[in-house]
Protein backbone atom coordinates (compact mmCIF):
# COMPACT_ATOMS: atom_id res chain seq x y z
CA UNK A 1 0.00 0.00 0.00
CA UNK A 2 2.60 2.59 0.83
CA UNK A 3 5.05 1.41 -2.00
CA UNK A 4 1.74 2.49 -4.15
CA UNK A 5 1.50 5.74 -2.39
CA UNK A 6 5.07 6.31 -3.00
CA UNK A 7 4.99 5.41 -6.72
CA UNK A 8 2.25 6.73 -7.45
CA UNK A 9 3.75 10.43 -6.37
CA UNK A 10 7.28 9.62 -8.36
CA UNK A 11 5.14 9.17 -11.19
CA UNK A 12 3.70 13.24 -10.63
CA UNK A 13 7.13 13.82 -9.82
CA UNK A 14 8.40 12.40 -12.53
CA UNK A 15 6.16 13.66 -15.54
CA UNK A 16 6.14 17.88 -13.24
CA UNK A 17 10.36 16.81 -13.61
CA UNK A 18 10.20 16.20 -17.60
CA UNK A 19 8.02 19.23 -18.29
CA UNK A 20 10.07 21.33 -16.31
CA UNK A 21 13.10 20.53 -17.63
CA UNK A 22 12.17 20.99 -21.36
CA UNK A 23 11.28 24.49 -19.90
CA UNK A 24 14.62 25.10 -18.58
CA UNK A 25 16.32 23.40 -22.07
CA UNK A 26 14.48 25.72 -24.23
CA UNK A 27 14.67 28.71 -21.71
CA UNK A 28 18.66 28.07 -22.44
CA UNK A 29 18.62 27.89 -26.27
CA UNK A 30 16.65 31.19 -25.89
CA UNK A 31 18.84 32.82 -23.73
CA UNK A 32 21.81 32.01 -25.96
CA UNK A 33 20.23 33.65 -29.11
CA UNK A 34 20.62 37.09 -27.61
CA UNK A 35 23.79 36.25 -25.29
CA UNK A 36 25.68 34.94 -28.89
CA UNK A 37 24.26 37.85 -30.72
CA UNK A 38 25.33 40.58 -27.79
CA UNK A 39 28.88 39.13 -27.71
CA UNK A 40 29.33 38.94 -31.42
CA UNK A 41 28.23 43.14 -31.55
CA UNK A 42 30.66 43.58 -28.74
CA UNK A 43 33.85 42.03 -30.56
CA UNK A 44 32.58 43.49 -33.70
CA UNK A 45 32.51 47.28 -32.24
CA UNK A 46 35.63 46.83 -30.11
CA UNK A 47 38.02 44.66 -32.83
CA UNK A 48 36.72 46.72 -35.88
CA UNK A 49 34.76 49.60 -34.70
CA UNK A 50 37.05 50.44 -31.63
CA UNK A 51 34.25 51.29 -29.62
CA UNK A 52 33.92 49.20 -27.22
CA UNK A 53 29.89 49.19 -25.72
CA UNK A 54 29.74 49.65 -22.03
CA UNK A 55 26.55 47.55 -21.52
CA UNK A 56 27.16 44.28 -23.82
CA UNK A 57 29.58 42.71 -20.77
CA UNK A 58 27.53 42.85 -18.10
CA UNK A 59 23.88 41.39 -20.50
CA UNK A 60 26.56 38.89 -21.01
CA UNK A 61 27.39 37.96 -17.27
CA UNK A 62 23.69 37.94 -16.44
CA UNK A 63 22.31 35.85 -19.45
CA UNK A 64 25.56 33.27 -18.74
CA UNK A 65 24.58 33.23 -15.34
CA UNK A 66 21.12 32.53 -15.80
CA UNK A 67 22.22 29.82 -18.62
CA UNK A 68 24.79 28.16 -16.20
CA UNK A 69 22.06 27.94 -13.21
CA UNK A 70 19.29 26.72 -15.55
CA UNK A 71 21.42 24.01 -16.82
CA UNK A 72 22.51 22.88 -13.28
CA UNK A 73 19.07 21.42 -13.03
CA UNK A 74 19.30 19.79 -15.92
CA UNK A 75 22.50 18.04 -15.11
CA UNK A 76 20.72 16.99 -12.08
CA UNK A 77 17.91 15.08 -13.56
CA UNK A 78 20.54 13.25 -15.72
CA UNK A 79 23.08 12.45 -13.11
CA UNK A 80 25.55 14.32 -14.72
CA UNK A 81 27.25 16.08 -11.72
CA UNK A 82 30.45 15.60 -10.77
CA UNK A 83 30.41 12.72 -7.71
CA UNK A 84 32.44 10.72 -5.63
CA UNK A 85 31.04 7.20 -6.29
CA UNK A 86 33.88 4.52 -5.36
CA UNK A 87 32.29 4.25 -2.37
CA UNK A 88 29.08 3.46 -3.58
CA UNK A 89 30.05 1.40 -6.41
CA UNK A 90 32.02 -0.62 -3.89
CA UNK A 91 28.53 -1.44 -1.58
CA UNK A 92 26.05 -3.76 -2.07
CA UNK A 93 22.87 -2.70 -3.34
CA UNK A 94 21.19 -2.46 -0.30
CA UNK A 95 23.70 -0.10 1.08
CA UNK A 96 23.96 1.29 -2.20
CA UNK A 97 20.16 2.52 -2.20
CA UNK A 98 20.82 3.92 1.67
CA UNK A 99 23.95 5.70 0.60
CA UNK A 100 22.54 7.40 -2.72
CA UNK A 101 19.35 8.09 -0.31
CA UNK A 102 21.71 9.71 2.36
CA UNK A 103 23.63 11.73 -0.62
CA UNK A 104 20.47 13.11 -2.48
CA UNK A 105 18.87 14.39 1.23
CA UNK A 106 22.06 16.10 1.93
CA UNK A 107 22.00 17.59 -1.51
CA UNK A 108 18.14 18.42 -1.38
CA UNK A 109 19.03 19.97 2.49
CA UNK A 110 21.39 21.96 0.46
CA UNK A 111 19.42 23.31 -1.99
CA UNK A 112 16.45 24.39 -0.07
CA UNK A 113 18.93 26.84 1.74
CA UNK A 114 20.02 27.83 -1.63
CA UNK A 115 16.39 28.31 -2.81
CA UNK A 116 15.64 30.22 0.40
CA UNK A 117 18.39 32.38 0.77
CA UNK A 118 18.12 33.21 -2.86
CA UNK A 119 15.16 34.64 -2.47
CA UNK A 120 16.27 36.30 1.06
CA UNK A 121 19.39 38.10 -1.73
CA UNK A 122 16.64 38.58 -4.13
CA UNK A 123 14.50 41.15 -2.47
CA UNK A 124 17.45 42.72 -0.20
CA UNK A 125 18.54 43.85 -3.68
CA UNK A 126 14.92 44.39 -5.24
CA UNK A 127 16.35 48.13 -4.51
CA UNK A 128 19.19 48.60 -6.47
CA UNK A 129 19.96 48.59 -10.08
CA UNK A 130 22.72 47.66 -12.56
CA UNK A 131 25.46 50.31 -13.27
CA UNK A 132 25.55 49.80 -16.78
CA UNK A 133 21.79 49.09 -18.35
CA UNK A 134 20.14 50.44 -15.29
CA UNK A 135 17.80 47.25 -14.83
CA UNK A 136 16.73 46.15 -11.08
CA UNK A 137 19.28 44.04 -9.79
CA UNK A 138 16.49 41.26 -8.61
CA UNK A 139 16.61 40.43 -12.33
CA UNK A 140 19.68 38.52 -12.06
CA UNK A 141 19.55 37.62 -8.62
CA UNK A 142 16.22 35.68 -9.28
CA UNK A 143 18.41 32.76 -11.24
CA UNK A 144 19.32 31.57 -7.65
CA UNK A 145 16.13 30.79 -6.20
CA UNK A 146 14.67 29.94 -9.27
CA UNK A 147 17.87 27.41 -9.75
CA UNK A 148 17.44 26.01 -5.98
CA UNK A 149 13.67 25.59 -6.72
CA UNK A 150 14.17 23.76 -10.53
CA UNK A 151 16.93 21.52 -8.25
CA UNK A 152 14.95 20.51 -5.33
CA UNK A 153 11.93 19.47 -7.45
CA UNK A 154 14.55 17.18 -9.66
CA UNK A 155 16.29 15.69 -6.36
CA UNK A 156 13.01 14.89 -5.17
CA UNK A 157 12.28 13.33 -8.59
CA UNK A 158 15.49 11.44 -7.98
CA UNK A 159 14.62 10.27 -4.55
CA UNK A 160 11.46 8.67 -5.67
CA UNK A 161 12.64 7.39 -8.00
CA UNK A 162 15.20 5.23 -5.09
CA UNK A 163 11.83 3.26 -4.26
CA UNK A 164 11.05 2.35 -7.92
CA UNK A 165 10.49 -1.06 -7.91
CA UNK A 166 11.51 -3.16 -10.90
CA UNK A 167 8.47 -5.10 -11.30
CA UNK A 168 4.96 -2.55 -12.28
CA UNK A 169 3.00 -1.49 -9.62
CA UNK A 170 -0.55 -1.35 -10.04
Amino acid sequence: MLRNIVYKIHLVFEIFSEKLDRAVLLSIVILSVPLVIIILYAVFMRYVINAAPTWSEEIARYLMVWMSLLATSAAMRRGQHIGLTFVVEKAGPRLRKVLNLLAYALVLLFFSVLMVKGIDMTFFVSQQRSPSVNIPMWIPYLSVPVAGFLMVIQTLTLIFKQFESPERIN
